[in-house]
């Protein structure tokens, strides 16, 4: 919650393939807390972070024989939402959703001196059936705060790194780098607003359900999650195989209040260092108001 995420410049140019650039020298992993979270991918390929489990009405009943009475159980079940059927209907036009995230990566055998991480917060805008826009800022770990807007295909940066490139009297930066999707925003890059994705998930995942929430857990391969989610295979193709494990989190409506996945990328002759990847994300207010909008045109300059 897998994109670009920005600590100063909010991004970096799409590279393909991604390969692993392997930089031994600690002031080269010390300088990555300044970079995006998508140029870490192209440094260290691994993401820098369905149909519902139902539980079944269950109905007793006993029947007396010589009066033919149905009697009614004392207690009943009843059934947990379906996270995809409610996740489907509250994406329409004009709602949304408030999400805050916070996000770790470390290298295995270095995580004192390899660790980065963002918090980001913000608001996602539906349109019929997926996140269409985003208003989110993100604070890195190098201290730096850049606020980044998704309308219209198009995103735009302001703060950090891209202020100072902007010429006077500008506030927003477009550029060819700035090219994310709304729901990277989240952090997550298990694109939960796509229902067969979260489909993928819940169909074979363990459920516990509390007082107010039911938790469902499992994991997944990111070859297995990119056969059925096309955000996964625009961002990973085929390229990395690493392993997901993950813990979702439902209100008693079957809205996702919370989604905690991690990503291990194991040592292996084609991959000469193992790393690690969580993302936590936070998710409130579902179906309210949400509006993005384009920053005024004389505010925005194009920078490359």
């Amino acid at each position: 919650m897998s994109g670009a995420r920005s600590g100063d410049q909010g991004g970096s140019p799409r590279v393909a393939p991604r390969a692993i650039i392997v930089r031994q020298t600690s002031s080269r992993i010390q300088n990555m807390s300044c970079l995006s979270r998508r140029e870490n991918r192209r440094i260290f390929p691994v993401p820098l972070s369905s149909k519902g489990v139902e539980m079944a009405l269950s109905c007793s009943f006993l029947v007396a024989t010589t009066s033919l009475t149905l009697l009614a159980p004392h207690q009943t079940a009843l059934a947990s939402p379906d996270p995809v059927t409610v996740m489907e209907k509250l994406m329409t036009p004009g709602n949304g959703v408030t999400t805050s995230a916070k996000w770790k990566f470390w290298l295995s055998d270095r995580p004192a001196t390899s660790t980065i991480t963002f918090h980001t917060t913000g608001v996602l805008a539906f349109g019929k059936g997926r996140a269409v826009a985003a208003d989110a800022t993100r604070l890195s770990s190098g201290g730096r705060k850049v606020r980044f807007r998704v309308v219209g295909g198009r995103t735009y940066a302001s703060g950090g790194a891209w202020s100072d490139m902007l010429p006077q009297g500008k506030t927003w930066a477009r550029s060819s780098i700035l090219d994310y999707q709304p729901y990277e925003f989240t952090e997550q890059d298990i694109n939960i607003f796509e229902p067969t994705t979260l489909r993928e998930l819940l169909k074979s995942a363990r459920s516990d359900r509390g007082t107010t929430t039911t938790r469902y857990s499992g994991s997944i391969t990111v070859k297995a999650l990119c056969a059925v989610s096309p955000s996964c295979r625009s961002e990973y193709g085929k390229k990395v195989n690493a392993d997901i494990s993950w813990q979702l989190w439902t209100n008693e409506k079957g809205q996702v209040v919370r989604l905690f996945a991690k990503w291990v990328l194991a040592k292996t002759a084609k991959n000469p260092i193992s790393s690690n990847t969580e993302a936590d994300t936070s998710y409130s207010g579902w179906g309210s108001r949400v509006s993005v909008s384009v920053p005024p045109a004389n505010q925005v300059a194009k920078v490359d």
